[in-house]
């Protein structure tokens, strides 16, 4: 798997965090200095974040899926962890620190119920996570939001709805079925034009220095169109941040306990983590304007939930770095 079993940290590594906590700030000063130019980069999110993907689908090879499908023990972990605990786990939090602002709990339980299409493969890559995992999990994670997101807002919110599936289906087309097929006749030109070892030690290096380049951009990007939605809204976010903060790094400790106890792998720690963290607000707030339209607190939770997460999913590779850099400390199995 990509990057299991490495034990030092590269320069790319360890320029990680200061590119991508540079490119928070740099976003929020385009937002209160620059708002027209804020305004401009709207487009780079959805168009960085399919180069990202496509170029993630074009580094992983067929024979690596067709082993993950198999991968039936963390593939389960993650069902597990983000349809049966997180939904649950996120009702109680919201009840704890949210109870006296139902707007903003419903907010956080909409943006916590759903797992992330396209966030947790760039960060499973960047700390060199099992990435061929993670793309048999896209599907799972699709299939199962869209089959029990109605109950979950039945259960957790007390409200019925009818899902617009014509919104998440163009995620889905976007973010997984076109980069996945672009993906596959690129790397398969690539091969048949230079092969496999070019491709393994020319082209994979470079896809990877560029999807960092990338990321960045779209961070400067979400940050600079966030940026007055942040400066407006403080109460939310104060009220937002605990609750965010606990699940993410109580869901990192679950994973690495779980890790240990059904002996996975560092790689597929990494992927576990990820996917288990980072959230799909596209679909929840995509919900919370058809279902709450007069109720603006909900959206707004889902649309600060981002800007929390995504400074914290930086964090959360660091830490995942300093596990494959400790490698001997035997936290995991050696693949």
């Amino acid at each position: 798997m990509a990057g299991e079993g490495r034990k030092g940290l590269t320069l790319l590594d360890k320029s990680q965090p200061a590119i991508l906590i540079s490119s928070i700030i740099v976003g929020l000063l385009i937002a209160e200095y620059s708002p027209s130019l804020a305004a401009s980069l709207e487009w780079l999110i959805p168009f960085g974040m399919f180069i990202i993907v496509y170029n993630i689908f074009t580094s992983v090879e067929l024979r690596e899926l067709l082993l993950a499908l198999r991968n039936v023990k963390s593939t389960l972990t993650v069902l597990a962890v983000n349809f049966a605990i997180t939904p649950v786990y996120a009702w109680f939090l919201g009840y704890f620190f949210l109870r006296s602002y139902p707007d903003i709990w419903v907010g956080l339980v909409l943006y916590l119920v759903a797992p992330c299409m396209g966030w947790f493969l760039i960060f499973t890559s960047l700390a060199g996570g099992n990435v061929p995992l993670g793309v048999t999990l896209l599907a799972w994670n699709t299939l199962l939001m869209l089959a029990l997101m109605p109950f979950y807002m039945y259960i957790l919110v007390g409200k019925i709805i009818i899902i617009d599936f014509s919104q998440i289906l163009g995620s889905i087309m976007m973010f997984l079925v076109l980069p996945f097929l672009f993906g596959r006749l690129t790397q398969r030109f690539i091969v048949e034009m230079k092969g496999h070892t070019y491709f393994d030690k020319t082209v994979k290096p470079f896809l990877s220095l560029a999807n960092l380049v990338i990321l960045a951009a779209v961070v400067v990007a979400i940050f600079a169109s966030q940026g007055n939605l942040l400066f407006e809204n403080p109460f939310v976010i104060m009220r937002l941040i605990p609750p965010v903060l606990i699940f993410f790094f109580s869901i990192l400790l679950l994973d690495l306990i779980l890790g240990k106890l059904l002996k996975l792998s560092y790689g597929d720690i990494a992927l576990i983590v990820f996917t288990t963290t980072a959230r799909n607000s596209e679909v929840a707030l995509a919900i919370a304007v058809s279902a709450f339209p007069a109720n603006p607190l909900v959206p707004l939770a889902i649309a600060i939930g981002p800007s929390i997460e995504l400074p914290v999913l930086t964090i959360l590779l660091q830490i995942l770095l300093w596990v494959r850099k400790h490698w001997d400390l035997k936290l995991f199995p050696p693949t």
